[in-house]
């Protein structure tokens, strides 16, 4: 009866313990000031360099062999569609379109912030979507390249064509590779994963260009765009330090600190 009790004793403390031990929730931020800092620089980048080879093609390069290979594969994906075509690109394209990207990442970020207790992956997932989009819009904006001029078969409230949206937030689905490597010991599985996440911006390319909202190169540079965000958004936060959210330099934290052990 001593050795249970003995036992409870035990249990109950290292329960204690490792509750004790636990980070909270708040601790394991990863977005400091640093960090924001670096998410700006590679927003502008990115924007600057992708704005850059968009006006390159709808500037000297326009008359190039790039745009003449863009308008075939336009012209001869339209003039080959079939209704079964219509349909699974349809759906090819929703696996990108702006409702499922923004509600899939939220319910797999919130579901590993249930799970996990830490916000290194949910971040893992957010962050390089919020990246893309930003550098998305700005590069859309900027470059303002007309669609194809094929029939389309949907529509769109932007109205310019580089880089593909679709194909880079599918592209930021890969980030959940990048998760699954972290959690899991077996290197074949993140593996596995990454070739059929990498399906998904594929699919969601071919579609596009099918249904007549993009051209070639919008599509790959979209796709690139997406990967670099996610390869960036990992460099980024793999080397965070976590810790309760700092928005101020080291000066003033230490200043609260010292404030805070005279008021004692």
């Amino acid at each position: 009866m001593v050795d249970a009790i003995d036992s409870n004793d035990t249990t109950a403390e290292r329960i204690r313990h490792d509750n004790a031990t636990k980070p909270r929730l708040r601790d394991t931020w990863l977005l400091h000031k640093a960090q924001l800092l670096q998410l700006l620089v590679a927003y502008v980048v990115l924007t600057g360099v992708w704005a850059g080879v968009g006006k390159l093609l709808t500037g000297p390069l326009e008359d190039g062999a790039i745009v003449a290979r863009d308008v075939e594969v336009a012209e001869d994906l339209a003039a080959n569609r079939t209704p079964r075509g219509d349909d699974v690109s349809h759906l090819a394209s929703m696996l990108a379109d702006t409702f499922v990207k923004i509600a899939a990442t939220a319910v797999i970020a919130l579901i590993m912030l249930a799970v996990w207790k830490r916000w290194r992956d949910p971040l893992m997932m957010i962050v390089p979507l919020v990246l893309e989009a930003c550098a998305f819009i700005t590069i859309t904006v900027l470059v303002g390249r007309p669609r194809p001029q094929v029939e389309r078969l949907e529509s769109s409230p932007v109205d310019s064509s580089f880089p593909s949206g679709h194909v880079a937030a599918a592209a930021c689905y890969t980030a959940l590779a990048i998760v699954i490597a972290w959690r899991t010991r077996h290197r074949w599985i993140p593996v596995v994963a990454a070739i059929v996440l990498l399906a998904i911006p594929v699919a969601a390319g071919w579609a596009r260009m099918y249904r007549g909202m993009h051209f070639l190169s919008d599509v790959v540079a979209g796709f690139v765009l997406g990967i670099v965000s996610v390869l960036v958004s990992w460099l980024i936060l793999r080397a965070a330090p976590e810790g309760p959210l700092h928005l101020r330099g080291k000066d003033h934290e230490h200043k609260q600190r010292q404030a805070q052990l005279q008021a004692q």
